[in-house]
């Protein structure tokens, strides 16, 4: 009889079929190669999951607790043999030990049906890295770890042999029942979670997200060997609704964390998630949470799950955490925002220009900007000895955290303004630390002032520059923008050649110039008025006319412009000296700038000049 050949989907069939029959095998093959990078006796590898609800677990989270990392493919024949054996170990354990089930490479779409179609109600975790399972790996599935409430590697199985329920159930006693007998190597911490206000004072303004905790990251570090020993991640907290601390605005609580007996430095940041998973060490934590970027050194609305937050770093240094009298041993972790709070707001909504008791025009400040705010931000605040305030001083990055000393020249400081040490010529460098820079500003992107008795909202990265480069243009500061409404403009009479007083705004010229309290239409009108000769052609730049006492509008948008610059500034005793702020970081405060009058107008351009000792801030009271 003749032999039928195959047709060509039939042989893709069979090819599909062997294909599924091997795939498993090709991965035991594969095993006889394996370097294996987590063997018993290793501490686990931290990693990072999110479960079905998007909450995140990780190797630090479970420190305490005993857990089965498993990783698998629902297409291996291996993987599903074993699938059944977990199933047991979690319906048995689910209490007392912690399954984490890892697919290898497929979506969560596909792993749901295959647990539908099996029966399966053990949960599935999603690695946060895709290149978790090289962690532990080269290559080969099924693997499975137990790991002991130290985060010791206590067992690991792979297809050969197959983790089976006997092996695991003895396993996961011996684990509990060690665990028990070492209880007294652990502590149960319950932390309380303290937020000052805006100020942290009674009487200030401030919104409910300002003091939010959404995300909370917790970090333990040998005091001695400055190891990282454990890292929490928190998404779950609650509000105190009776705090025992009244002066703050918010406690929060969160679940009792277990940690082995030890004395630690202890590191909290809230509402921030870009510290990476694989710091091993204090000082790479610190390097690495140093030198955080706010593009233009300004948050105009503060975000709904709250502001970036740390505890102090010295606040926490050397806890000793040891278990007292078989209780919970309280821990109590302040934070405070990393930028400080500006309201600004005037008390009317229009000022009169006068002079001599008669009024010559009005200035209705309307819009605002911020400028000279640093890009750069540290987490964590250091401390640093200056000589003579002149001098580089003593500073090796990261050991300086200590305690704020008003007693000497040790101050809470930012290590980026040791290189804002410019003089003015060299201007440019402050652009990589600026991104608004007052040398650099541009008239966009200005906030709207609100209405007389209400305060508009900043959140700023305070300038922090060094003393004699503040003084040299680099201070922060704002810029207002004004409209200018001049009573009346003087407009030279080309036929009777004399100066004619016009009321009538439709009559007067695109540019208008102030002189000795009056305005006037052209160059030629200040001419006859002042007895000057200046160019009638030409164009005069603010700095060439205020030589002459002149000072010039422009007509933009319906109305003539005029911008005023108000330096921020914290005075000492001293008035004719720059304050503490100029160099020194000031996080977490709170700023009310309120205007109380304008005497005269402001520029029509924006024109750096240098900041002297006796530097007069602006034409802006307040």
């Amino acid at each position: 009889m003749k032999q039928r050949t195959p047709s060509y989907i039939q042989l893709l069939f069979l090819l599909f079929v062997l294909t599924m029959q091997t795939a498993c095998q090709q991965e035991e093959d594969d095993n006889n190669g394996i370097t294996e990078k987590v063997n018993v006796g290793d501490a686990i590898p931290d990693f990072i999951l999110t479960d079905a609800d998007g909450k995140t677990v990780s190797a630090s989270s479970l420190s305490g607790q005993v857990y089965i990392l498993s990783f698998f493919d629902t297409g291996c024949r291996d993987c599903q043999k074993e699938f059944p054996v977990l199933q047991q170990i979690y319906d048995k354990y689910q209490s007392d030990v912690v399954l984490l089930n890892v697919p290898r490479s497929q979506s969560a779409s596909e792993i749901s049906q295959y647990w539908q179609a099996s029966g399966l109600s053990m949960p599935v975790y999603m690695p946060k890295d895709k290149d978790l399972y090289y962690k532990f790996a080269s290559r080969g599935i099924p693997r499975c770890y137990i790991v002991d409430s130290k985060g010791v590697v206590q067992a690991v199985f792979t297809d050969a042999p197959i983790a089976d329920y006997g092996t695991l159930d003895a396993i996961l006693q011996d684990l509990l029942k060690d665990g028990a007998a070492q209880e007294d190597d652990t502590v149960k911490l319950s932390v309380r979670l303290r937020v000052p206000s805006a100020a942290g004072s009674t009487g200030i303004d401030f919104f409910q997200n300002e003091y939010i905790v959404s995300h909370l990251e917790l970090f333990f570090f040998d005091s001695s060997t400055k190891k990282l020993v454990n890292k929490f991640v928190i998404e779950e907290l609650s509000q105190d609704k009776e705090p025992y601390f009244t002066e703050y605005d918010i406690t929060y609580l969160m679940k009792t964390l277990k940690i082995q007996v030890g004395v630690y430095n202890i590191f909290a940041v809230a509402n921030y998630d870009k510290i990476p998973d694989n710091i091993t060490s204090q000082d790479e934590f610190l390097e690495l949470t140093d030198n955080v970027t706010y593009e233009e050194g300004i948050v105009p609305n503060m975000p709904q799950s709250g502001p970036v937050m740390t505890s102090r770093a010295t606040s926490m240094l050397a806890v000793d955490l040891k278990p007292w009298s078989n209780k919970d041993f309280y821990l109590t972790i302040d934070v405070e925002r990393v930028m400080a709070k500006v309201q600004i707001g005037t008390v009317q909504n229009y000022f009169e220009l006068k002079h001599d008791g008669k009024k010559y025009a009005d200035i209705h400040l309307t819009n605002y900007k911020l400028v000279n705010l640093n890009s750069e931000y540290y987490l964590f605040q250091h401390k640093a000895e200056m000589s003579a305030l002149g001098g580089k001083p003593i500073f090796v990055m990261p050991q300086n955290f200590e305690e704020y000393n008003y007693g000497n020249r040790e101050y809470v400081i930012d290590p980026l303004f040791y290189k804002k040490v410019a003089l003015v010529a060299d201007a440019e460098k402050f652009r990589n630390y600026y991104k608004s820079w007052y040398g650099a500003f541009t008239t966009d992107n200005f906030a709207s002032i609100p209405a007389s008795g209400n305060y508009g909202n900043a959140y700023i990265l305070e300038n922090t520059a060094f003393k004699s480069s503040q003084k040299n243009g680099f201070s922060p500061g704002i810029i207002f923008k004004a409209a200018v409404s001049p009573v009346s403009v003087y407009i030279y009479d080309t036929k009777t050649r004399t100066l004619v007083e016009e009321t009538r705004q439709e009559y007067w010229s695109h540019t208008i110039y102030l002189y000795d309290y009056k305005f006037y239409g052209s160059i030629q009108a200040v001419n006859v008025a002042a007895g000057l000769s200046l160019d009638e052609l030409a164009t005069y730049t603010d700095v060439q006319l205020k030589a002459y006492g002149i000072k010039k509008c422009n007509f933009n948008m319906g109305v003539y412009e005029t911008y005023y610059t108000y330096w921020i500034q914290h005075r000492t005793d001293n008035t004719d000296a720059m304050g503490a702020m100029c160099y020194g970081v000031v996080r977490n405060n709170f700023y009310r700038i309120n205007i109380t009058g304008v005497s005269g107008i402001g520029d029509s351009e924006i024109v750096p000049e240098i900041m002297r000792d006796n530097y007069s801030s602006s034409n802006i009271n307040n």
